[in-house]
């Protein structure tokens, strides 16, 4: 199966979707004015099995938020590429020039023949004091794409909320996943790493649940790491389906789902 075509009816699938944020009282979370910016096209780099390196939202976060007294926040980011798209979030204004130079903090997973649809979350787990600018970036080979979205505290009686204290709200909080890819498609043969970062307190046990809604097994080929990611190892028609990654503490769950599409290498 042509890998170019996989890819289109993934992205369209997931563009067709209706994935909302969970964050409180947004003020505009409308995309009708696109805050995304996007590289120029590239040239078609020799020995890859694309046109060339490719990367698009499949959820822009919205541009501006309010944050209410005492409300978490969660800014949703959604892109999907070739190779494997890495999300990194900035916080606060940075020249555009240097968003483009800037060095990933994300791990990028060598797969170069793969297409996948990453999702990431950025939390507010406490009170900002001011308006702040929080910046997604997604980056695969040489393409980068970016959005940002303006938090703005609701005003205070107290007077200048600059002069409030930022921290962390108190308490136990329930896991949040904020890092997973919705699918991954690969070539038969190859070692495909699922991601399932989660925020939470105290610290989430993770634990994975396979094609067939049985919990993980591990074995030479199926792998849950200490970071609570998945790996497979030499991926399989029969590995064809839909993975959950469930995150739990003892105050509450969450929960996450991957699907993972092998598709055969083609003749040379």
């Amino acid at each position: 199966m042509n890998l170019s075509l996989c890819a289109l009816a993934l992205l369209l699938f997931g563009s067709l979707s209706s994935v909302h944020s969970r964050a409180v009282d947004i003020v505009d979370d409308s995309n009708d004015v696109d805050n995304s910016i996007e590289a120029e096209p590239e040239e078609k780099p020799r020995g890859r099995p694309f046109e060339a390196d490719w990367l698009k939202f499949t959820k822009t976060p919205p541009a501006k938020l309010q944050q209410t007294a005492g409300a978490t926040l969660e800014i949703v980011c959604e892109m999907m590429g070739s190779q494997v798209p890495t999300i990194q979030w900035i916080v606060g204004h940075m020249p555009l020039s240097e968003i483009e130079n800037l060095d990933s903090n994300v791990v990028s997973e060598d797969a170069a023949s793969a297409i996948v649809r990453v999702r990431s979350v950025h939390i507010i787990d406490h009170m900002l004091s001011e308006s702040r600018t929080y910046t997604c970036v997604g980056r695969t080979g040489s393409k980068t794409v970016y959005a940002s979205t303006v938090v703005h505290p609701v005003r205070s009686d107290l007077g200048d909320m600059r002069m409030v204290r930022e921290k962390q709200y108190p308490g136990p909080q329930k896991p949040r996943i904020i890092y997973t890819e919705k699918t991954h498609l690969d070539l038969m043969g190859s070692s495909v790493m699922l991601p399932c970062k989660v925020h939470a307190r105290p610290r989430a046990e993770v634990t994975w649940l396979n094609n067939e809604n049985k919990e993980v097994v591990q074995n030479h080929r199926y792998k849950v790491l200490p970071t609570g990611d998945l790996l497979i190892s030499e991926l399989k028609w029969e590995d064809m389906g839909n993975y959950k990654c469930i995150a739990r503490n003892s105050v509450g769950r969450d929960s996450a789902d991957t699907f993972v599409y092998p598709v055969l290498k083609e003749q040379d």
